[in-house]
């Protein structure tokens, strides 16, 4: 079968996602973060050392030689930081945040404590460039590599002095995750009914699976001060009627308030899907009774999909 090949440099960003004790991502409104400035991120393969099964004769002579091979036990992963994310470091290693006083409380930092390490859950993807700032196509291709479980993570190293501070947390990987193929497009598909769209993980990530990495157009999240939820709801009003009914859908914001786009919005009544490069709002009219879910789903970078409660017709 062919083979794409690249040379990979640098790293634009990378994505944290807090899971449950069981690695199941969490529905929260604080349960993901991105971040493009950091230093650096280094995977470091622990192994179970070979195991020999070996005798030798009276004679000298080898008799039994039979090896095992070393196997896998974890990554241990060190994510070096330079902005100050406190929702990020709270996902990373459930140090509990410090609020202010604000009507909305924002967060301002954290407490270390001696036991959150024990309560750390979260997946880390991150993504490479390569050689190559455009192919032949046009089109930017990205390396993105995913850890989808790792655990007993802790703020490790905070170097203070006459240059830039840095922070470091470390963890380490575990297997039997139940990511499946993930909350989040990563790649574009190439073929079938959504060819040329943004798309989740093609399989499933498998039982023996530490990490996973692969080449995709569909470029990074663009990193932010805050946390977001990964399985956002798309804000419809009003939320049912009689047919027909004119509803307005509100185009997902970042956390400065900027629409993002460009995306796609499905309205999940077969009529055409709308690519949207602009906010704030589109309106929709439902003219068939029925319960409807509209999506969003961002086409220029990875993202969750955005889904509307029932739209309920009647």
């Amino acid at each position: 079968m062919p083979t794409e090949c690249h040379s990979v440099v640098r790293a634009p960003a990378f994505r944290v996602t807090r899971l449950d004790a069981c690695g199941v991502p969490v529905e929260s409104a604080c349960s993901s973060a991105t971040e493009e400035c950091f230093v650096q991120i280094t995977l470091t393969k622990v192994f179970q050392e070979r195991q020999d099964a070996q005798r030798i004769s009276a004679n000298g002579d080898i008799c039994v030689d039979k090896p095992k091979a070393q196997i896998l036990r974890w990554y241990e992963v060190s994510a070096e930081l330079i902005n100050v994310n406190p929702s990020l470091l709270n996902i990373m290693t459930a140090d509990p945040l410090v609020l202010n006083d604000a009507a909305d409380p924002v967060a301002i930092g954290w407490d270390t404590d001696f036991d959150s390490a024990s309560a750390v859950n979260f997946a880390l993807e991150f993504w490479v460039g390569t050689e190559d700032d455009e192919c032949d196509d046009g089109e930017v291709v990205y390396g993105y590599g995913i850890l989808p479980w790792i655990y007993q993570a802790a703020l490790t190293d905070l170097t203070l002095g006459n240059d830039v501070v840095t922070f470091t947390v470390t963890g380490i990987s575990r297997r039997n995750s139940p990511w499946g193929v993930g909350p989040y497009n990563v790649r574009v598909a190439q073929t079938g009914p959504d060819a040329g769209l943004p798309a989740p993980l093609l399989t499933a990530i498998g039982p023996k699976t530490h990490k996973r990495f692969f080449w995709t157009t569909l470029a990074p999240p663009a990193g932010q001060c805050d946390c977001t939820d990964a399985s956002p709801e798309l804000e419809v009003a009003p939320e049912g009627g009689t047919a027909p009914e004119d509803v307005t859908i509100t185009i997902p914001t970042d956390s400065d308030g900027n629409a993002l786009v460009p995306g796609v919005l499905s309205f999940g009544d077969l009529t055409a899907d709308q690519v949207v490069t602009a906010g704030p709002s589109v309106v929709h009219s439902y003219t068939v009774a029925g319960t409807y879910n509209a999506t969003y789903t961002l086409t220029g970078q990875s993202g969750p999909v955005w889904t509307s409660p029932d739209i309920v017709i009647t």
